[in-house]
């Protein structure tokens, strides 16, 4: 049963109402095992609609409170001490309300600018046609980009494509390629039978031109893409990825092979798809690693920020959050040092400029950088 108190006393602490006895209430309540679902809720809440211009915090008593969080903990039965990662990420995510955006808007930083700053979206995304067709997708306007006897290929507004067939004829199978670059924008791509595909910067996808009766796949040659893909008993679609055969039934999920990670992650969000013959349920992530599955719960608000404009990283250390950078903005990364351990849990958008992305990052003291063109050199604070 929720804590009623607890609900109030953290609306007012996220409005700045609290009084000090309140705060430390607040805390108590949190370290409460018997909280610790609502807890979550609450945080996983405040974190989706963080806005830091309505969020000024005072820096010295949101260190106060870390402070307070800390004694409480180490004070409490020792059955309180399997929550000591979840109270300190809760700390490290109400730090960032607070904390983050004081230093972000009221403080200069460190980081080192030798050269031009990096932009996001500055490489454009390619189509190549089974017919031997290359098209620079930006550089066309909107309209027809390619017509075929039996498939009219369109680009609408934005970033999208979409394909239509003229005919249900029987006809040779014919495959296109999206490639979408590192640095360039994601691609929404619409195909014949109306599924939709998100493809991600740094990613390639290989698909039908046409649909037959069966035997159609996509392939995720390299990369990341979110599939929302129209089920039809009789035109069954395959996904093939990186160690990975992925069949749907009418489903929603997110697929990520990039070569540069430690493993591959399928993450189901709506309806059912079987990994490699094993069945996932929505929430469930089926993680690949030398060819071995597994099948965990996943981080579903994590797993598709890329698709609402954000980065989001729930305790990713600096090496995994700058591989991520790296393929957003075409950069190349180089550490100096050895690089720190910290996890990182922030939420940053994606629109801005990689030093902007950078501050935020080196408000931990514990990392430092400098920009030389698209070089990052990551210099780790001793």
């Amino acid at each position: 049963m929720a804590d009623q108190r607890l609900n109030e006393l953290f609306a007012l602490y996220i409005g700045r109402k609290t009084s000090e006895a309140e705060n430390e209430e607040l805390w108590r309540l949190m370290a409460d095992t018997r909280n610790e679902d609502q807890v979550n809720n609450l945080l996983e809440n405040a974190w989706q609609h963080f806005e830091p211009k309505v969020m000024p915090f005072d820096p010295e008593d949101s260190a106060r409170l870390l402070r307070q969080i800390a004694i409480q903990t180490a004070t409490r039965p020792r059955s309180i001490t399997r929550l000591w990662p979840r109270i300190a990420a809760a700390a490290s995510i109400l730090l960032f309300l607070s904390v983050g955006a004081y230093w972000l808007f009221h403080k200069t930083t460190p980081v080192q600018l030798a050269n031009n700053d990096v932009a996001p979206f500055s490489k454009q995304a390619i189509l190549k046609t089974g017919h031997g067709k290359t098209l620079i997708l930006d550089s066309n306007a909107k309209g027809t980009l390619a017509q075929y006897e039996n498939t009219n290929i369109q680009k609408n507004s934005g970033e999208q494509i979409a394909y239509t067939n003229n005919e249900t004829a029987e006809v040779a199978p014919i495959f296109d390629t999206l490639q979408v670059p590192a640095g360039g924008k994601p691609y929404h791509l619409k195909l014949a039978d109306g599924s939709a595909i998100t493809v991600n910067v740094a990613s390639a996808i290989r698909f039908p031109e046409n649909f037959r009766k069966n035997n159609n796949e996509v392939q995720l040659i390299n990369g990341e893409a979110y599939f929302s893909i129209i089920h039809n008993a009789g035109a069954m679609l395959t996904i093939k990825a990186k160690d990975q055969t992925i069949q749907d039934y009418g489903t929603e999920f997110n697929v990520n092979t990039y070569g540069d990670e430690p493993d591959n992650r399928t993450t189901l969000i709506e309806g059912s798809i079987k990994v490699n013959d094993k069945l996932l349920i929505p929430g469930q992530q089926a993680i690949i690693n030398s060819r071995n599955l597994t099948i965990s719960k996943a981080n579903v608000q994590q797993v598709t920020a890329w698709l609402k404009g954000y980065f989001r990283f729930n305790g990713e250390d600096i090496q995994t959050v700058m591989r991520e950078l790296a393929r957003w903005y075409n950069i190349e990364v180089k550490y100096q040092g050895q690089p720190s351990k910290e996890g990182y849990y922030l939420k940053i958008s994606r629109s801005m400029n990689i030093s902007e992305v950078l501050r935020v990052l080196e408000r931990t003291n514990s990392v430092h950088f400098k920009i030389d063109g698209r070089r990052i050199t990551v210099l780790s604070k001793k």
